[in-house]
């Protein structure tokens, strides 16, 4: 007998594969080795209850982790809006970051971390991306 959460360990839903990719190519860059396996970390895109959650990274008393995004969000985000979502939850995950709301002087979130509630204004753009992903890594 094995319970549902057995079956499905460390697998990742094939629409997140691309980004779970990607940061570990972005992490590998500013000298960051990550495993997924190793970590015990499984994905998926489903319907998340509470109402106004986009992500979310659970961790469990076994060590194992999955971050779940919201199908009905997922399905009408840019490829940018979905990497930010998938390198947001995984900088909980992943990499143990909090919330982070501070902004620059034009009241722009400085990190991917932003909670979403309105502190800074998210501007997570091809020409700042760079800047965003050194932010991530680099705490």
């Amino acid at each position: 007998q094995s319970c549902a959460k057995n079956e499905k360990e460390h697998f990742i839903e094939g629409q997140l594969e691309t980004y779970f990719d990607e940061f570990s190519i972005e992490a590998q860059e500013r000298g960051l080795e990550i495993d997924f396996d190793d970590l015990e970390i499984s994905a998926y895109v489903e319907n998340i209850e509470k109402s106004g959650t986009l992500g979310q990274c659970q961790q469990y008393s076994d060590g194992s982790k999955e971050v779940i995004i919201d199908e009905d969000y997922w399905r009408n985000l840019s490829n940018s809006e979905k990497e930010f979502l998938v390198f947001h939850e995984l900088g909980h995950c992943v990499l143990g970051r909090e919330h982070l709301d501070s902004s620059d002087e034009r009241g722009n979130c400085i990190s991917i971390m932003q909670s979403g509630e309105g502190a800074c204004r998210a501007h997570f753009r091809d020409n700042n991306r760079e800047e965003y992903l050194d932010e991530l890594f680099g705490n």
